[in-house]
């Protein structure tokens, strides 16, 4: 009776791990910045592009859920190739610490005139913010302005 006992126990926990493992599965990273760009009026899957950045893996969102000013965690996130992640991890380290004082959310009026729009998302320890970008980068202080283009510029490498 023992043994099979044991024998359930150990069925049991092999098919627990079977069924956790998931290549797709993000890393437990808790710190990450999400990074993109949306544009409402628009046709096909190119329309929002956004992507989670780590310390270790870049991921691309499949939901293509267009941003708001709230958080947003139903967003599903696949796993990218180490050659993109290379593309895209300087924009982490190189994040201006500066927007994390400010306490507007939406600077402009994005995607208002179909013009389109940026997002990013910081997450690290217990701060998780959001803000939403207008792509007139008059409406956006001048500070921003060189980190917002350098995300349109990998986002448009990694959507190649």
């Amino acid at each position: 009776m023992k043994t099979f006992i044991k024998s359930v126990h150990l069925f049991l926990l092999l098919g627990l791990l079977c069924v956790s493992c998931d290549k797709n599965e993000m890393s437990q990273d808790s710190d990450y910045i999400e990074f993109g760009q949306y544009y409402g009026f628009c046709g096909g899957e190119k329309c929002i592009e956004i992507f989670r950045l780590d310390n270790a893996n870049l991921y691309e969102d499949t939901t293509d859920i267009y941003p708001s000013e709230t958080l947003n965690d139903d967003r599903k996130f696949v796993s990218l190739p180490s050659q993109k992640f290379d593309l895209a991890k300087d924009l982490k380290k190189n994040f201006p610490q500066q927007l994390l004082n400010e306490t507007k959310v939406t600077f402009g009026i994005p995607d208002a005139y179909d013009q389109g729009g940026r997002y990013l998302r910081y997450k690290s320890g217990q701060v998780d913010r959001v803000w939403l970008f207008d792509n007139n980068l008059g409406e956006v202080p001048v500070y921003l302005h060189s980190y917002l283009n350098e995300v349109v510029r990998v986002k448009e490498l990694l959507s190649e």
